[in-house]
């Protein structure tokens, strides 16, 4: 129950668990510069230009580390580190080339020659920090702090123009998994479709995504839908079907019908009904009514309809166009047609199923049928568009050139070609990237079937350290629905238990839009657990070979196959590749369970075994594995296998399996042996800021959500390189301290590195009227002697560069005008303040010289609030007059009336007076008086037993010198050795007896006196530390006062705004104040008299004027 504090020098693997917390952002990009592009670049269909024939395309893309600019042509370049970039508010970028490749037809009739290789810049790229391109890769802590970082760098994000942004990793549907749903919104695309369909979202290895959904038709067929250029193009199935393969109709008929079986009933678990083949024969004779009887008429029929609608075909033949359809649009995660085939009856029956109420629809806000869309994925298939467009942009000006020249265009002059690819400036790809990434938009022709195309990065304020932990564990639900009036997608399933955090998302508009990923939840990747790519090809053979080995039948085309009840269908990453007898297949799931935990295995760690079970009505059965990237996975413990048996399962296996939580307790089975898994430990349920509150399962469920939120509102120490940063604003916490009281989490993310508040000794009592209404009252010594003493400090950036100037911005430089004497006190002779020096507003802190007009230009501070100047940094790129030039301010903020603060147990409150400390009341044995008191009636309505725990046992922490354990759940963790509950194994018994060893009341109360009369106070007041934050509203940077001022120069009212002296605001609830006092009159004075009230003269004639 009790930690030993011990002080450890920090290294490396002090930061292990840390840094583990955002691996999922780092290995996507880092497989995208790895592989990742080769297998994107591949992927880029070439673009031929005809007359004569010349085909190009795009290879060996390389992206390289930032480097600084060299000043001169033969100067070496040397590499470029993240502070610098935050400095000199640069971007943190790598140069990205690439071979254009093109071959041309000499018109000999020997086809096309060899190839012909140029590369070409195609501008900067992102980097993200510790990233394989990032110089902080693999850093120790000594490297760290080199280069000038924090020892906790975690790296994960970017720096765009100094600032740091992070990507908001987005929900997506899960890729390669058929979805059944019913909607309104599919009646209204043509007359005659019913609200149900099955949607699959088919994602290549490149991550570009085509959703394809099979709609269900009232007339029993169905139709294919997909998207062409914002275009939904709808295909009968059984034209789908027979374009797909060579097959006639009753090969089709039979795969169709082959999931009903007269002697199974729904009871039994059957999906198919007699309908099946009615509808199955309305399919047939569709396509026979178009006159499509075999595969190259459906073909033809397709390039006929589709030629002009898909750009770079006009001139194929009709079976190109149909091949390029089908391989581009239809299910293109599998390379093969039979695939292919097999797929589309597979959905088929599923969306039969449906309509039959023999299966459940999906639920596509469902955990269970999401992925999440990291940054390295939206990068390529950005980048992947961007390419094609210029690709295309190319052709077109070889096209025009070709058209406008004289003479004959020579294709055999490579400098010649690439000058006109260079008119289409590829560098301006990379700068659509960095425009991605420093605003979160994107400027797309299609969706990139997406769900949205804003909102994709937010800035990474760290305004504290859990702040800044919490964007890259954040996964938001899409922008698209935050306008939705609906609650169903903000709503908590229990599918995301153990995933998704119940405690952590914010209270108000965003809620259960924004959440907040567990401690233990991690995202699959493209990286094995030793750190190399993995082959999905090479795994899935592995997994087919094991299917096959017990029991499975391959899916062969062709093949009349049976349906559930009798066999299971197995699909692998959206592929059917068999099918299992049902008395089979737990033993496989068993089987293919043993074989991921082994340490040496053939098939993947975090391979998704997800087993739907026939049953009456319920989900569609079937046997579905994964192994793709981007799939939630956690840890649980396999009780079947005696030792190492630690299983990372998905949230789609998790709903049918039996998990038992570590409490020992039968979790409302009616036999606790059903149970093959068991949760590893219960705080794993929830995130790492929600496992900071101590004792947190001792409070209301409310007061856990607003700690999560006001732990990320704190005033704290924010980084340990704070000298080196260029903020615009940083809040920084003076004097912080490590909390007593304490959990698991907090030591094993080392979050003492970053600490979040101060220890306070509170008093609950009911001392003076200033302490009413979740007020509170500080010692004033206290707060003299430094306690919550916080400082903000910004950052000015001047560039002179950007200064206008009639001949040029060179001719600007920083100097000090020596004939006004006034200044000389504040602005060295550089120009430049002295740091120290305290500035006042309205006073001059800096002077900038023009050499052209022979003007000082003197730059004055704005605001209210006097500053000191902290920190001046140069850039030295111009040795002898240096233009840019960073000031760094400091504000004071000592707590104040008005000042917010909380306990770690939501009981947030306001700073109402700085109470003397003589009259504070005092212990008589102890002398202790306290640092805060607050009302006893924060307690009985928000039921936050934690934070008199934590009061109890701080006391007794910090009487015996040690660290408390405060880890919640602890009572919910299985007995063993045969011990028994009992009366001295309860909490608060447990931590009084530690006060009652030192003297101090069991129960943690005290007798007080008091601070005016010395009399004894006649309760016992309960006193002991809780660790207190301060947050970051304060009175100084809200307070408002106004008598007159400007005024808008149209409506003739207070101009708006805080900075520019605006007028006070005065909203409904002051109204309805004013009104509730019977003082309506007052209304008419503050808002039309004293506020709007204007005098004008109109000329009476009209005409006149």
């Amino acid at each position: 129950m009790v930690i030993k504090g011990k002080e450890t020098v920090p290294n490396t693997e002090d930061f292990k668990e840390l840094r583990n917390l955002v691996t999922h952002h780092i290995e996507s990009f880092d497989y995208m510069t790895e592989k990742g592009l080769d297998v994107m670049f591949t992927r880029i269909n070439s673009v031929n230009v005809y007359d004569p024939s010349t085909e190009n395309n795009l290879e060996n893309p390389k992206v390289f580390s930032p480097q600084k600019e060299s000043l001169s042509s033969n100067s070496r370049k040397e590499s470029l580190y993240p502070f610098e970039c935050r400095q000199a508010k640069i971007s943190y970028t790598g140069a990205l080339m690439a071979d254009v490749c093109f071959q041309y037809d000499n018109g000999l009739g020997s086809g096309l020659g060899a190839v012909v290789r140029e590369k070409f810049e195609f501008g900067e790229l992102p980097i993200m920090l510790m990233s394989n391109r990032c110089h902080l890769q693999g850093a120790d802590c000594r490297k760290l702090l080199k280069c000038k970082e924090s020892t906790s760098e975690m790296g994960g994000y970017f720096i765009l123009n100094g600032i740091e942004r992070v990507f908001r990793c987005v929900i997506a549907p899960k890729r390669n998994h058929p979805t059944g749903m019913i909607r309104n919104s599919f009646t209204g695309k043509r007359e005659g479709y019913s609200d149900k369909a099955v949607a699959i979202r088919c994602v290549r290895d490149d991550q570009s995504a085509v959703t394809i959904k099979v709609y269900y038709n009232r007339n029993g067929s169905a139709r294919v839908g997909f998207w062409i250029g914002g275009r939904e193009f709808l295909l009968p199935v059984g034209l789908v079907l027979k374009a797909l393969t060579e097959t006639n109709d009753e090969e089709i008929y039979e795969s169709l019908n082959c999931c009903y079986n007269e002697h199974y009933g729904r009871g039994d678990g059957s999906v198919g009904t007699q309908l099946v083949r009615e509808r199955a024969k309305i399919i047939l004779d569709e396509v026979r009514d178009l006159g499509l009887f075999t595969r190259e008429q459906c073909r033809k029929y397709l390039g006929e309809h589709f030629k002009s609608d898909i750009d770079g075909l006009e001139k194929e033949s009709y079976p190109v166009v149909a091949e390029a359809v089908l391989k581009n649009y239809i299910f293109v995660h599998l390379d093969n047609d039979d695939d292919k085939f097999n797929l589309l009856i597979f959905i088929i029956q599923k969306l039969f199923s449906l309509v039959d109420q023999t299966s459940l629809s999906d639920n596509p806000d469902s955990l269970q049928n999401q992925e999440i869309l990291v940054p390295g994925h939206l990068i390529t298939i950005y980048l992947k568009e961007k390419l094609e467009e210029w690709l295309r942009k190319c052709k077109s000006t070889i096209e025009e050139e070709m058209r406008n020249i004289k003479s004959k265009f020579d294709f055999e002059n490579h400098a010649d070609i690439k000058k006109l690819m260079n008119k289409n400036q590829p560098r301006s790809i990379g700068t659509s990237i960095e425009s991605l990434l420093k605003s979160g938009c994107m400027t797309t022709r299609s969706s990139l079937d997406l769900q949205q195309k804003v909102g994709y990065t937010v800035q990474a304020e760290r305004l504290n350290f859990l702040r800044f932990l919490s964007f890259f564990r954040a996964v938001h639900r899409g922008a698209s629905f935050a306008g939705l009036r609906t609650t169903t997608v903000r709503k908590l399933l229990p599918e995301s238990w153990g995933f998704l955090c119940p405690v952590h998302t914010p209270d108000g508009e965003p809620c259960g839009l924004l959440n907040h990923m567990t401690r233990t939840c991690r995202i699959s990747s493209q990286f094995d657990s030793n750190g190399n790519i993995r082959d999905f090809r090479k795994i899935r053979r592995s997994v087919v070979d094991v299917l096959v080995g017990v029991g499975m039948v391959t899916s062969l085309p062709k093949l009349v196959r049976a349906g559930p009840p009798k066999v299971i269908h197995v699909l692998l990453d959206g592929q059917v590749v068999g099918s299992l007898s049902s008395n089979l297949v737990p033993e496989v799931v068993a089987y293919l369970r043993r074989l991921k935990v082994e340490a040496p295995s053939i098939i993947p760690e975090d391979l998704e075994v997800g087993y739907v079970p026939t049953s009456m009505g319920g989900s569609y059965p079937g046997l579905y594995l994964a192994s793709c990237p981007a799939r939630f996975i956690r840890p649980v413990k396999n009780t079947s296998i005696p030792s190492n048996n630690l299983e990372l399962i998905g949230p789609f296996e998790q709903v049918f399996m039996e998990i038992s939580c570590p409490d020992g307790g039968n979790g409302g089975r009616n036999n606790s042996s059903l149970a093959t898994h068991e949760e590893i430990d219960p705080t794993g349920m929830i995130s790492v800021v929600a496992n900071l509150t101590p004792w947190s399962d001792h409070n209301q469920s409310p007061r856990n959500m607003y700690q999560c939120q006001m732990a990320k509102q704190t005033m704290a120490y924010s980084t340990q390189a704070l000298q080196f940063r260029a903020d615009q604003k940083i809040y920084h916490l003076q004097t912080p301290q490590s909390p007593v009281v304490r959990t698991k989490t907090y030591t094993a993310y080392n979050i003492d590195e970053n600490p979040t508040g101060t220890n306070a000794i509170v008093a609950v009592l009911a001392h003076t009227g200033f302490d009413m209404e979740d007020a509170m009252i500080l010692n004033k010594s206290s707060v003299e002697r430094g306690m919550c003493h916080g400082q903000i400090y910004q950052t000015e950036a001047i560039d002179l560069s950007d200064q206008k100037s009639r001949s040029g911005s060179g001719n600007k430089r920083f100097r000090r005008n020596n004939a006004v004497k006034s200044a000389h006190s504040c602005v060295d002779a550089d120009g430049l303040p002295y740091v120290g020096q305290k500035i006042y507003p309205n006073e001059t802190y800096c002077s900038i010289y023009d050499g052209v007009t022979n003007d000082y230009k003197p730059m004055k501070r704005k605001g209210t609030d006097p500053v000191i100047v902290d920190f001046v940094s140069l850039d030295m790129k111009s040795k002898n007059h240096p233009q840019k030039a960073n000031i760094r301010f400091r504000h004071a903020r000592n707590p104040i009336i008005g000042d917010k603060f909380s306990s770690r147990h939501g009981q947030k409150g306001v700073c109402s007076q700085l109470w003397p400390d003589i009259d504070m009341p005092f212990n008589g044995v102890t002398g202790m008086r306290p640092d805060l008191i607050i009302n006893p009636h924060a307690f009985p309505s928000r039921m936050t037993i934690a934070m008199l725990l934590e009061s109890i046992a701080a006391k007794g922490g910090s009487l015996r010198g040690e660290f408390v354990d405060a880890t919640p759940f602890r009572d919910a963790v299985k007995k063993t050795n045969g011990e028994e509950d009992s009366k001295s194994s309860l909490l608060v018994d447990d931590l009084g007896s530690m006060l009652k060893q030192k003297g101090f009341n069991h129960y943690g109360t005290e007798t007080l006196y008091s601070g005016y009369l010395g009399v004894e106070l006649k309760c016992e007041i309960f006193m002991g530390p809780v660790y207190y934050q301060r947050l970051r509203h304060m009175v100084s940077d809200k307070f408002q006062v106004r008598s007159t001022g400007m005024v808008d120069q149209v409506t003739r009212q207070p101009i708006k705004g805080r900075r520019r002296g605006g007028g006070i605001r005065f909203g409904e609830m002051e109204r309805d104040s004013l009104l509730a006092h019977g003082a309506s009159y007052l209304l008419h004075d503050r808002l039309h008299t004293s506020s709007d009230h204007h005098i004008a003269d109109v000329c009476s004639c009209v005409e006149a004027c």
